[in-house]
């Protein structure tokens, strides 16, 4: 339809810019100049005529009424009943503009929505603001949609989906054949998979998603919802390192039951006989009296696991009990040829509340495996620092072989051990102790690089301040 004048050109765009609603130009006879395409989609009228023709039963001289009334004013909202499509009758609420220059109206209609048209767009709504990563797909596997939460989940922008094929996806995770054929056999028989998956996320470390699939048939769309597992997922394998050192601790006992007696006699005997054996003799029997030894130092080992916490805590700088236990430690560095670099440490303010004998065989611990992995000259760093208000750090690297993806996903592992003389045993129970505090211990490694052990632990210097405050409040006047 041509414009009357050059003027309603020029204000038609406040109607094209809310084209969502219906809106129309008219003349100040009710003349329809221009409508836009939501009022064709709307109304009874192919945009020509009058604006009266649209009324039901419209009150005498109702538009001229409105036209006086804008004229002074310069707008005015009515509601009205008007005809809509499909031979709905309704009430609709007009929005009206005085144009003076040009003697024309602009108006825009609130028209009640259908409920098809409120329920698409609450579900257009959902999938928007879903805290779930969602993707559509065809049934041919052709991505058409992906919501907001892609940079969430993946760090990867919008056009990396878009118009793709669903194998974009399938590349972000490493899932084995069998599985991804039984998860499509499942869609392709009950419409509905669910399954979780791993996702190796470089900066955040591993993830743990939740996939779900759902196929409509009436649309023959694909509908893919991804949640964040990754916390149940540590709870679960935490649990399940529980357990384990729960069974270990039983094993232990019932070992040292059985096995003290008989070592301890066998210890015994092996001492008469070294008074009375001869030079040769003596050789074997001190092979016997190690290897004896080394039994009871994995037995004790055991035991530390079956022991349950004795809670005896106290408040200590963990800054100073480093210090302490690399002079113990040092002996031992010296003779292997490995140098110890003590960085920052902050005493008085590394203050933590703990067994602090426990943390000292913790230390012990993580010192002497990382001196055993290095060759004579390498390098020991240790440093204590405060990670964040209520944290203390400690960090332990060497420079020696390192260890390989698979090792260190398994080195809290009872019995597991890369030490050709090792028990496995040690750093089951470093991190039963630190959990034990309160604190964290991740692993870091390369293989030929070095290892670097972090150990977070709550500090005592918040605890104190408001146990202070409190004995200042109670003694004061």
């Amino acid at each position: 339809m041509k414009y009357q004048t050059k003027n309603v050109m020029k204000h038609i765009t406040f109607i094209l810019d809310d084209a969502i609603r219906p809106g129309a130009v008219f003349g100040l006879e009710g003349t329809l100049l221009y409508v836009n395409d939501s009022f064709h989609k709307e109304f009874v009228n192919d945009g020509t005529g009058n604006i009266r023709e649209l009324f039901i039963m419209p009150p005498t001289n109702l538009w001229d009424d409105i036209i006086s009334d804008i004229k002074k004013t310069g707008n005015k909202t009515i509601d009205v009943n008007i005809r809509l499509g499909q031979n709905r009758i309704s009430s609709v609420r007009m929005h009206l503009e005085y144009l003076d220059d040009d003697q024309q109206v602009i108006a825009l209609f609130d028209v009640p929505q259908k409920f098809g048209d409120i329920a698409e767009k609450t579900y257009i709504q959902a999938f928007r603001n879903s805290d779930s990563f969602m993707v559509v797909m065809n049934r041919d596997g052709l991505i058409y949609d992906v919501n907001d939460q892609h940079s969430t989940f993946f760090n990867l922008p919008k056009k990396y989906f878009l118009g793709k094929s669903a194998e974009v996806i399938l590349k972000l995770f490493p899932e084995d054949p069998e599985s991804l054929i039984n998860y499509y056999k499942d869609i392709n028989l009950y419409g509905f998979a669910e399954k979780i998956t791993r996702y190796d996320r470089s900066e955040d470390g591993v993830r743990y998603y939740q996939v779900t699939t759902l196929y409509d048939c009436e649309t023959q769309v694909y509908l893919v919802r991804m949640n964040d597992r990754t916390e149940e997922m540590a709870m679960k394998n935490s649990l399940a390192h529980t357990n384990s050192l729960s069974t270990i601790g039983q094993l232990a006992a019932s070992i040292a039951h059985e096995i003290r007696n008989p070592m301890t006699t066998l210890k015994g005997f092996v001492q008469l006989l070294k008074i009375s054996a001869t030079k040769d003799a003596m050789k074997y029997l001190s092979v016997i009296d190690e290897e004896v030894d080394r039994m009871e130092s994995i037995l004790s080992e055991m035991l530390v696991l079956s022991k349950p916490g004795q809670n005896e805590r106290t408040t200590f700088s963990l800054g100073v009990l480093v210090a302490d236990m690399i002079q113990v430690i040092y002996p031992k560095a010296l003779m292997d040829g490995i140098t110890i670099t003590q960085k920052g440490n902050i005493l008085k303010d590394s203050l933590i509340n703990g067994d602090s004998d426990k943390i000292k065989q913790v230390l012990l611990n993580l010192f002497k495996n990382g001196i055993e992995a290095m060759t004579p000259g390498g390098n020991l760093s240790v440093f204590v620092s405060l990670d964040s208000p209520g944290k203390v750090v400690l960090g332990i690297s060497d420079n020696g072989k390192g260890m390989d993806t698979e090792q260190v996903k398994q080195i809290f592992i009872p019995f597991f051990t890369t030490k050709s003389d090792g028990s496995g045993l040690g750093l089951p129970f470093v991190l039963k102790y630190i959990e034990e505090h309160g604190g964290t211990i991740t692993v870091e490694s390369e293989v030929d690089i070095g290892t670097t052990f972090i150990v977070t632990l709550p500090s005592a210097i918040r605890h104190d301040s408001a146990t202070d405050t409190t004995k200042k409040r109670v003694h004061s006047p």
